[in-house]
């Protein structure tokens, strides 16, 4: 039985101090805000409604420190623009919306340091870490938990320290430091240890015990996470105390002990229910669910509970999560109509949640580019400014002495032109940005018209006509067809996007290319069936490359698709791997006995205003797939090329690193 379990690396927030936080038990915020006379007082109101609408409902929270943010910037009450500004900045983090995350953080930063705040100094760095952490930027972010760290040692805050040795594990964590992670972790126990407040021992006993966990040593995750539940049966720590209890639930079940497991899962779930915690109570549900029904198959009623909850909440995730267990039993008990419905209604909540998380990253997207964009005006402002002074010293010059005039209007003169040819430069960028722009609609409109379009006519037929099983079995493979090469597109242009404004995160690894060969030719098996194409993997099994995992399955799945689109029926497709002694890297190919590349279009076949071909069999597809490639490429330090003839077929070949010995 494999290991199950939820990385529950629990990121402590630093946003606001103690001493500002208080709870009303039935608040009337704005009658207090009425009330107060001091920003002070307005400050202490403003937290107070941060910490109540966090666990329940943090985008209410939102307009009203807006609203103080602008009262306390108009009023010049630096300490409390800095405070809401780390309070937008962590509702941000938790909504997804990280660049405005992290300029938030910064801008807190920034006036924190103007005012010498060492304490807050340490906490807006960690919370910037925080925003860079999310982002996949994990040198970022270890470089703001550092600070923090530097910070909180230099006025000896124990907590600080303890909460940042947290952070700089679970960054490391995240990142694949695993070990490095557990250094951390062990640091912050031990300055615990010493403490006189010991709430931090639960989270860093937990994230110890998910280290060996995650090794496979489950006797040892059990000590740690028995530890973690110890302590935390000190009623402060109540909320703490879910993750030992859930954590052991999964231990124990991943062991094979079901009723220990089901033990400590009901006694989380009991936890959660007094302490009005929905979310996690729903994920408590959703592992007993499981496991009841695993053993009683007509057993759904937590499954069915945790739906109820996880619908009240309105969080589409859990209620897809849930539907997908419910269709699983649904599987079992042989009630296929039930599955059916219940794997649709998992499915359009799955690409509702698809949407958000796309609106999502398109935000940050925008958002960093505004933020660039507003960077390079200020910056022009300066320039202008600049340029405003030397005319008026230029003018002030000439008025002293008569003599320097015409060297003066020499360096006008210079200047002028120099400026034109800025004036010349920034236009061709503009024609260039214009001219992306006008791609970009121009692959929207071409790319997804067509296998949308198809869909449609599909259903239509499907349902009007008298169709046997087999035809009704083959529409439904053609929309399935269509709807991948849509979602297929709609990926090329994030990833294009994302090259145009930000680049792209470089994150590599160990990998085993035969296998990841295999996964990816397992995609393409209704393309190779429909024209009988055979396609042969002769990358020797065990090689082993240096690279960034995505963008690997990317370029491999691009090549071997185009060589199959552009691949008569009854033609071959062979994929190769090469490693000559003493190199330090291995050449990929990726061969077809196609339609090949004609000499007008070899040369161009890697840039971005390439005109996408139509396949043997009149497949569409996108020009930035092989652009996406070359760049993904030159990332992970290698280079492509391709060979290829009108008429007989074509090789793409492409190197990247062997995996080094010391890794």
């Amino acid at each position: 039985m494999g290991i199950r379990y939820i990385l529950f690396l629990l990121a402590i927030s630093l946003s606001c101090s103690p001493a500002l936080a208080r709870q009303s038990a039935k608040p009337d915020f704005n009658a207090d805000l009425a009330k107060a006379t001091t920003d002070s007082q307005k400050l202490v109101i403003y937290t107070d409604i941060y910490n109540f609408y966090k666990s329940k409902a943090a985008d209410s929270a939102k307009p009203y420190i807006e609203k103080g943010l602008q009262s306390f910037t108009e009023t010049g009450y630096k300490y409390g623009q800095a405070n809401l500004l780390l309070l937008l900045s962590n509702m941000y983090n938790e909504g997804g919306f990280l660049v405005i995350a992290r300029e938030n953080g910064i801008q807190a930063l920034k006036i924190f340091t103007e005012l010498k705040d060492d304490q807050h100094i340490g906490r807006a760095h960690t919370t910037i870490g925080n925003a860079e952490s999310y982002l996949g930027n994990y040198t970022e972010a270890i470089k703001h938990f550092l600070a923090a760290l530097k910070n909180f040692e230099h006025i000896s805050d124990t907590v600080g320290l303890v909460n940042t040795y947290l952070e700089l594990g679970a960054a490391n964590d995240f990142n694949g430091n695993h070990e490095k992670a557990l250094s951390y972790y062990r640091k912050g126990l031990d300055l615990s240890l010493h403490a006189t407040e010991t709430s931090r021992i639960v989270y860093i006993y937990n994230n110890i015990g998910l280290f060996y966990a995650r090794k496979g040593h489950l006797d040892t995750a059990l000590q740690y996470f028995e530890k973690a539940e110890m302590i935390s049966r000190n009623p402060e720590y109540a909320k703490t105390r879910m993750h030992p209890l859930t954590n052991l639930g999964k231990v124990y079940h991943a062991m094979g002990k079901d009723k220990k497991a089901l033990e400590y899962l009901y006694k989380a779930r009991d936890l959660s229910k007094s302490l009005d915690t929905k979310e996690p109570l729903c994920r408590v549900l959703l592992e007993i669910g499981s496991i009841e029904s695993t053993r009683t198959p007509s057993n759904t009623a937590t499954l069915q509970e945790g739906l109820h909850i996880a619908r009240e909440i309105n969080s589409k995730r859990l209620q897809a999560e849930f539907l997908s267990a419910l269709a699983a039993v649904a599987e079992k008990t042989g009630n296929y109509k039930e599955e059916v419905a219940l794997l649709k209604e998992s499915r359009i909540l799955r690409d509702s949640i698809f949407n958000i998380d796309k609106a999502k990253e398109i935000a940050n997207l925008q958002a960093l580019y505004e933020l660039k964009r507003t960077s390079s005006q200020l910056a022009a402002l300066e320039r202008s400014e600049h340029r405003n002074a030397q005319k008026k010293n230029a003018i002030i010059v000439i008025a002293v002495v008569l003599a320097l005039t015409l060297l003066t209007l020499s360096v006008f003169y210079t200047r002028s032109r120099r400026l034109n040819k800025e004036l010349s430069v920034r236009e061709q960028d503009l024609k260039q940005a214009n001219s992306v722009k006008d791609r970009l609609f121009s692959i929207i409109g071409h790319d997804l018209k067509g296998p949308v379009g198809n869909i449609p006519g599909l259903l239509k037929l499907y349902r009007d006509g008298n169709l046997t099983g087999e035809e009704k079995t083959y529409i439904l493979n053609a929309m399935e067809e269509s709807s991948e090469a849509s979602l297929e597109t709609l990926e090329k242009l994030l990833n294009w996007g994302k090259q145009q404004i930000k680049g792209n995160v470089y994150n590599p690894t160990e990998l085993d290319a035969h296998a990841i060969v295999n996964e990816k030719l397992k995609l393409l098996g209704a393309a190779t069936v429909n024209k009988n194409i055979t396609i042969v993997n002769h990358v020797p099994p065990g090689t082993r490359i240096y690279a960034d995992e995505n963008h690997f399955k990317f370029i491999m799945r691009n090549l071997v698709s185009n060589a199959v689109k552009f691949t008569d029926t009854g033609g071959k497709v062979e994929i190769n791997a090469t490693h000559q002694p003493g190199e330090d890297y291995i050449t990929f190919s990726v061969k077809d006995n196609g339609t090949g590349i004609d000499e007008d279009t070899l040369p161009h076949i890697f840039e971005v205003y390439n005109e996408s071909i139509k396949g043997t069999a009149n497949e569409s597809g996108t020009s930035i797939g092989l652009m996406l490639c070359r760049e993904f490429i030159v990332q992970n330090g290698g280079k492509i090329w391709v060979e290829s003839e009108k008429g007989k077929g074509a090789t793409f070949y492409f190197t990247v690193k062997s995996l080094p010995a010391s890794v």
